[in-house]
């Protein structure tokens, strides 16, 4: 089974499932539709199909029909996920989970929406996918909270089938390794990008997305937009992208001496970052085109970098200087301020330390400082 990407004839890029004989996988086809219908983003598409091509060649390898599948079978498949090469004659000793405990729950995640969606439009007799959840009103044990009984507790959701994941921690980059990248940079179109990116924190699609006129110069101010799919696929993630971020005039600056540089009467497009090189020249820059710059940037200087870590580096140095949840929020375009929290608002362990020393003193015993 493949991965197929066609363009439709609204000049859109999509996504199906083949099997090897080149007809698609029709269950999938349909579900992918239906997502599509609903507003999915594109890079959504693609890794649910990704997604889905998993479980198949599962259920190929194992003779199993997707309709009749138990929850057993589901068990056995994010084993499956998890050691693929498990059924292999000969495997090697040190054995290695193929993929992160979050990337197979979110694999489990998609298989189970499918099979919702195929018993709600009447494609199953029975729902696989409510069988491995349950709703626990109470999932904090015994404690009882001051308020409790007052307001109706609401239920939350829990899945009965789920690797559990470690805490995420977030990597970011030293400002010595920052200054250190930018100066490898061989343009100013390069340079230009890394500043960007280390002072709004936006994501690398949002700054793919940026047009000449989302800039500001005399507010200092960049407004991200919603414009659907655009010729480069570059795309704004959530709902609560679309919003205005303000920067400093330095970065202006470099803004605009990068305009004088590559964006000539005849750039035949209106994105800020074009490519500079080869036949494509002048044309709007891609994810390819980034991607290829950061492991030039990293073979360089031999610093690990990627996009993302700018974004948690300038969004973490905000909440380090005093920031609120709801400033943070509103700056990196989270949808739910949970994120936000879960993600930034943690203090680090050279702050727990300074805030320790300076507590220290209350934690000295009666007659301790006479001993000393």
């Amino acid at each position: 089974m493949k991965v197929v990407t066609v363009e439709t004839s609204a000049g859109q890029t999509r996504y199906y499932l083949a099997n090897d004989d080149g007809t698609p996988v029709e269950p999938v086809l349909q579900y992918l539709k239906f997502r599509d219908n609903g507003g999915a983003a594109r890079n959504t598409l693609r890794l649910a199909c990704i997604f889905l091509k998993h479980y198949f060649t599962y259920l190929e390898k194992r003779g199993l029909r997707w309709q009749a599948v138990t929850i057993d079978d589901l068990a056995d498949f994010l084993a499956w996920l998890k050691y693929p090469r498990i059924e292999e004659k000969v495997i090697p000793l040190n054995l290695e989970p193929k993929y992160r405990a979050e990337t197979i729950n979110a694999i489990l995640d998609t298989v189970l929406a499918f099979y919702h969606y195929e018993y709600l439009r009447g494609g199953l007799d029975n729902n696989v996918s409510e069988r491995l959840v349950t709703f626990i009103k109470n999932p904090h044990g015994a404690y009882r909270s001051f308020l409790d009984g007052i307001a109706d507790r609401k239920r939350e959701k829990r899945y009965l089938l789920r690797l559990p994941a470690p805490k995420r921690v977030i990597r970011t980059v030293a400002k010595e390794d920052v200054e250190a990248v930018m100066k490898s940079c061989a343009n100013v179109r390069d340079y230009f990008l890394m500043y960007l990116l280390f002072e709004t924190g936006m994501r690398i699609g949002e700054a793919l997305s940026l047009w000449l006129g989302d800039f500001g110069i005399s507010e200092c101010r960049i407004r991200i937009a919603d414009r659907g799919e655009m010729e480069n696929l570059a795309e704004i993630k959530t709902v609560s992208s679309p919003r205005t971020v303000d920067c400093t005039y330095d970065l202006m600056e470099v803004f605009t001496e990068y305009l004088c540089y590559f964006h000539k009467e005849g750039t035949p497009t209106n994105h800020v970052f074009v490519k500079i090189r080869g036949k494509n020249a002048g044309k709007a820059m891609d994810y390819t085109d980034v991607d290829n710059l950061f492991r030039q940037i990293r073979r360089k200087t031999g610093i690990y970098i990627t996009p993302h870590m700018f974004r948690h580096t300038s969004l973490s140095m905000l909440s380090s200087a005093g920031w609120g949840p709801e400033l943070l929020r509103k700056r990196a375009g989270h949808k739910n301020i949970y994120t936000t929290l879960n993600t930034y608002v943690h203090p680090s362990e050279e702050e727990v330390t300074e805030a320790f020393k300076e507590a220290a003193d209350r934690f000295r015993l009666p007659g301790k400082e006479a001993e000393e």
